[in-house]
């Protein structure tokens, strides 16, 4: 069972969610999370949750950074994506760096960073690369998430396997048609830096480590996408009629409703109600979670007929989001192998 104090942790991001995200969802999804969100999430502590105390951050548990996770996406998807880009990807691969000034500004809001993520992701069909030349590290990256960040973490040097935080000198250049997550900006971005360190000779390797440790925050967020949709999907149904009859009042409708209520219950019973879970139940759970959100949403899209598929209705964007976090971390080669090789206690699925 969930403790008191995360109960009380949950309403007051719920809270934070209904006064601050809820009413500006539109806006954020047509020109991003803004200046005012970011310093308000930073305020309450959700930019640097996972990030010590003593580093500036809140030094939150796992439980109670999965808890943000899940009920900021619940309404806002991109804000979830935010707080796990902080926390889960940046802090855990400069921690080591010893720049505590940096990291002190992100957890507050003052620093807006990111990591260029292509070459630990699937499906790039070409990718950027970073040279040092004459004191200065330049190129580019492509696909990046949250890409109007001044600083970034990502690959590069002779091998491109090394690991650099940037601190300056970074631009957005070509935007990409974003799928998912629009309150984050995704394009390319343009490196042109004279203050960055290298922080890792075996970056690729550490990159990859961390992609594979999130797989209980990718759940959380699934699970919070296919809340928000499902919600959304039942409210609407206890309104719209037709026939004389409420949707809800349908078998059809009611029905696949309930029966995908009761997946999320079962998978967030799995995620929050056990104390610890070993690497084959972690990514089980994210298996499971990535797929349910990809079917709730869908599901409530066609709850709303048409209206579903226009932005003022709030739900298009879960189906999108859904979908964009299942390709940016889903890997479905890396993670079936995974999964296999825990099932078969050894190497397995590489032929």
């Amino acid at each position: 069972m969930i403790s008191e104090e995360y109960k009380i942790l949950a309403d007051t991001v719920r809270e934070f969610s209904g006064k601050n995200l809820e009413g500006s969802s539109l806006k954020i999804e047509r020109g991003g999370l803004g200046e005012d969100i970011i310093l308000k999430m930073a305020g309450q502590g959700f930019l640097g949750a996972k990030i010590p105390v003593e580093l500036g951050g809140s030094g939150i548990d796992e439980k109670g950074y999965l808890i943000i996770l899940e009920n900021l996406a619940r309404v806002s998807p991109s804000a979830a994506l935010k707080v796990l880009i902080n926390n889960s990807l940046f802090y855990p691969l400069v921690a080591e760096s010893g720049d505590r000034d940096t990291i002190a500004g992100v957890a507050s809001g003052k620093i807006n960073a990111t990591v260029a993520l292509e070459e630990v992701q699937e499906g790039f069909l070409e990718s950027g690369k970073l040279s040092l030349s004459g004191g200065k590290l330049s190129g580019t990256k492509i696909g990046v998430i949250n890409s109007d960040a001044g600083v970034v973490v990502a690959l590069g040097g002779e091998s491109g396997k090394e690991l650099f935080l940037i601190r300056n000198g970074v631009s957005r250049g070509k935007d990409n048609p974003s799928l998912g997550f629009r309150g984050l900006a995704l394009s390319q971005i343009v490196v042109d830096s004279d203050n960055y360190a290298n922080i890792g000779s075996e970056g690729l390797e550490q990159m990859t480590k961390v992609m594979d440790a999130l797989d209980l925050e990718t759940s959380a967020i699934a699970l919070g996408i296919s809340e928000g949709a499902l919600n959304k999907a039942i409210e609407y149904t206890k309104v719209r009629s037709t026939f004389e009859h409420l949707l809800k009042d349908y078998e059809p409708v009611a029905f696949s409703l309930s029966h995908l209520s009761a997946e999320i219950d079962t998978l967030k019973s799995f995620l929050f109600d056990r104390d610890e879970l070993d690497a084959k139940e972690k990514l089980e759970l994210k298996f499971l979670s990535v797929d349910l959100a990809k079917r709730c949403t869908k599901q409530a899209l066609q709850s709303h007929g048409g209206y579903g598929y226009l932005q003022d209705f709030g739900v298009e964007k879960f189906y999108r989001d859904a979908m964009a976090l299942s390709s940016m971390f889903f890997r479905r080669e890396r993670d079936n192998r995974r999964l296999s090789e825990e099932v078969f206690q050894g190497k397995a699925g590489f032929i």
